[in-house]
C-alpha cells in the first residue's frame, strides 16, 4: 500500500466512487469529488455541494464527526480496539467503522474498495440469544461482535446505545461489506423505566397525528427488549435488494460540530433550521410546515431532547427533502411538565410551560409559516393528541407489558394539556 493509500478513504455511494477524503496531517484533511457533473450526482452534504472543487477540514471534520456516536466510552473503546493511541479526528475511526453509516456514503480503505464495488458482503444469521448479547454489550460500550471488525462495521450517531442489523423474511442477520443494515435496535436508556416503550408510543402518537415518522416496533430477544426502528435511509428495490439512501442531520447540513446540537449551547435555533429548509428543500413550503409541526408536537408532549441532530435532510441527486422524524421521546412519562425545557426554543423561550399559543403565532413569520396555519395546527394536534396517544399505547407490542410508565405518560399528558389549555382561555 502506498503512503497515499494509507491516508485516503474512498467515498462510495451505492457502488460508485464519488470522491475521496485525503488525510493530510493532524486535524487536516480534504474532500475531493471525482464524479463528473450530472443531474444524478448526490453530494455528501448541502454544506459541500460539489460536484467540483475541494472542501477542507473546517467543514469536513465536523461533518465526519457527525457520523460517530456521542457516547465518549464507545469512542474510547473503539480507540483501544483499533489501536488508536490518542484522541483524534473522526477520520481515524472511520477507517474502521465507515462502511455502514447514516446515509448512503461508505468510507472505504483502498484495499477494501474492490470488494465493496463488487457488492461483496455477507449476512451472518443471528438468533435471539446472540442479538440479546449484542444489545447487552452495546449498553456496556463493548464491541458488539466477536468477529474481526477491521473490515468495516457500523457507526451510529447519537448518545443512546444501539446496534444496526439486517432483517429479511427469514430473520435477523449481522451485515458486513456492501450489505447495508436495515433496522436500528435500541434498548431502553438506563435509569429511565421502559424508555423504549415510551419512545415507541411517542413515535406512533406522532404518526397517528399524520406527522411523517420512522416506523418502529417493540421486540424481545431472549431476555433483552428493544425498540426496533426501520431505517428511512434504506430502501428495498424491486429485485429484493437493499440500497442506501443519503441523509445528513441539520448540524452536518450547516457545517457545525455535533457538540453544538443544543441551541442553549450555541447550536442552531428554529429560525436557522427553518431558513435552511426553505433554502435547500425541493418543496420548501411543505417541508417548513412539516418541521414546524414537529416543533409543535415536541412542545405538546414535552419532547425535551428534540435538538438539531434529531432533524435531518434526505438527499437524492440535487433533490433535498426533510427526512421523517425519529428519536421522539415524551418526558411526560417521567415528569408533570413543570420546568421542562425544550432543546429548541420558541422565540428564545425554552421552558415549555412558559410558551403560549400567542408566543407561537408571533413567531410564525420567523418560521416562514402563516400565523393562521400555525394556530390551526396547534389546535389540530392538541384536540387529537390524547386519542392518538391512547391508540399508540394500545398497540399489541406495547400493551402486552402493561407498563406503569406508559400509564403515567397518558395521565400526565392529560393533566399537562388541561393546565396548558384551560377552559375559558389559555394560561
Amino acid at each position: 500500500m502506498s503512503i497515499t493509500d494509507e491516508h485516503r478513504l474512498d467515498v462510495v455511494m451505492n457502488g460508485h466512487v464519488i470522491g475521496d477524503v485525503q488525510h493530510t496531517g493532524k486535524r487536516r484533511m480534504r474532500l475531493r469529488y471525482s464524479e463528473p457533473p450530472s443531474q444524478s450526482f448526490t453530494p455528501l452534504s448541502v454544506s459541500m455541494p460539489g460536484p467540483t472543487g475541494r472542501y477542507r477540514e473546517s467543514v469536513l471534520d465536523p461533518w465526519l464527526s457527525g457520523l460517530l456516536p456521542d457516547r465518549p466510552e464507545t469512542l474510547r473503546q473503539w480507540r483501544r480496539q483499533f489501536g488508536i493511541s490518542h484522541e483524534t479526528d473522526a477520520y481515524s475511526l472511520l477507517q474502521h467503522v465507515g462502511e455502514d453509516l447514516a446515509g448512503a456514503a461508505q468510507f472505504v480503505r483502498p484495499e477494501r474498495l474492490e470488494s465493496v464495488l463488487e457488492r461483496s458482503g455477507r449476512l451472518s444469521p443471528l438468533d435471539g440469544s446472540r442479538i440479546a448479547e449484542m444489545l447487552r454489550r452495546a449498553k456496556a460500550d463493548l464491541p458488539v461482535s466477536g468477529e474481526d471488525s477491521r473490515q468495516g462495521k457500523f457507526s451510529l450517531a447519537g448518545a443512546q446505545a444501539k446496534i444496526a442489523l439486517h432483517h429479511m423474511e427469514g430473520g435477523w442477520s449481522d451485515p458486513s461489506g456492501s450489505v447495508p443494515s436495515t433496522h436500528i435496535l435500541k434498548p431502553a436508556i438506563p435509569g429511565m423505566a421502559d424508555q423504549d416503550l415510551i419512545e415507541a408510543v411517542t413515535l406512533r402518537t406522532a404518526s397517528n397525528l399524520h406527522l411523517n415518522v420512522a416506523k418502529c416496533s417493540i421486540e424481545k430477544f431472549a431476555d433483552e427488549r428493544a425498540i426496533v426502528v426501520e431505517r428511512y435511509d434504506r430502501a428495498r428495490k424491486s429485485d429484493g435488494q437493499w440500497t442506501r439512501v443519503h441523509q445528513e442531520d441539520m448540524c452536518q447540513a450547516l457545517g457545525i460540530w455535533p457538540s453544538r446540537k443544543y441551541e442553549s449551547q450555541g447550536g442552531p435555533n428554529a429560525t436557522t433550521l427553518s431558513d435552511l429548509i426553505r433554502r435547500e428543500s425541493e418543496d420548501p413550503s411543505e417541508d417548513v410546515q412539516r418541521f414546524v409541526q414537529a416543533l409543535i408536537f415536541n412542545w405538546l408532549v414535552c419532547g425535551t431532547d428534540g435538538h438539531a441532530r434529531n432533524y435531518s435532510l434526505l438527499l437524492s441527486g440535487r433533490t433535498v427533502r426533510l427526512a421523517p422524524l425519529y428519536d421522539l421521546n415524551s418526558h411526560l412519562a417521567y415528569s408533570d411538565g413543570s420546568g421542562n425545557s425544550l432543546s429548541i426554543s420558541v422565540a428564545g423561550v425554552f421552558h415549555a410551560d412558559r410558551i403560549t399559543v400567542d408566543s407561537w403565532v408571533r413567531f410564525a413569520p420567523a418560521l416562514h409559516v402563516e400565523p393562521d396555519w400555525l394556530r390551526n395546527e396547534i389546535d389540530r394536534q392538541r384536540d387529537s393528541l390524547l386519542n392518538a396517544m391512547a391508540a399508540a399505547a394500545a398497540s399489541t407490542d406495547i400493551a402486552t407489558y402493561d407498563s406503569p410508565t406508559v400509564h403515567r405518560l397518558l395521565s400526565n399528558t392529560a393533566d399537562w394539556l388541561e393546565r396548558r389549555f384551560k377552559p375559558g382561555g389559555e394560561r
